[in-house]
């Protein structure tokens, strides 16, 4: 039993002193030095078009016919653990409610929202969900806040496009700074 203990010792004594573990790793480093690359040349180029799992920017939905999905519960304002959701339901003349529900006003604040999916996971109508728009950087911290007309609005990712592939890009200007549009046509994946 001592032999073969001893044989192990003297197995790492001569990995230790010919330095196998450090020539291993230069080894893979030195392969790596060889391999193609993958560089992204986002965003005059190309940019990546996430899966559908993906939590980025917020969607209001609407149905078929047009009519917004949101009745504002305020299901999703409860259930924010940031409380960067704000939600004003429609009311008529008489305080009680209207029959066609929507939410009055509907506003999310990004600089406190932690893309957690919780809102998305109590909405009960499927009105709000988290797309997959990743570029949210700007800079006015009035950007930042959301409405519901904005969320409302058509997204450039189609709902039932998959994702997780390179397309070609653009850059557009307008008032609001730099756009990169995507083109779903000219696609590749992503590994």
């Amino acid at each position: 039993m001592n032999g073969n203990h001893y044989n192990l010792n003297l197995k790492d004594i001569l990995k230790k002193v010919f330095f196998v573990d450090l020539i291993q790793g230069l080894f893979i480093t030195f392969n790596y030095t060889f391999s193609k690359t993958i560089t992204l040349r986002y965003p005059d180029e190309e940019k990546w078009i996430p899966y559908r799992r993906f939590r980025g920017l917020h969607t209001l939905n609407r149905n078929k016919e047009g009519k917004e999905l949101c009745v504002g519960c305020e299901l999703c304002q409860k259930s924010c653990p940031t409380q960067c959701i704000t939600v004003v339901p429609m009311q008529d003349k008489t305080g009680k409610g209207i029959a066609d529900r929507i939410a009055y006003r509907w506003e999310i604040n990004l600089l406190r929202c932690m893309f957690c999916g919780l809102c998305e996971d109590a909405c009960p109508t499927e009105a709000l969900k988290l797309g997959r728009e990743y570029e949210l950087a700007n800079t006015s911290m009035q950007r930042s806040l959301w409405t519901k007309e904005e969320l409302l609005a058509a997204q450039e990712i189609p709902v039932e496009f998959d994702g997780g592939v390179i397309v070609r890009a653009r850059l557009e200007r307008d008032d609001k700074g730099l756009k990169v549009i995507p083109d779903m046509s000219v696609q590749k994946r992503w590994w």
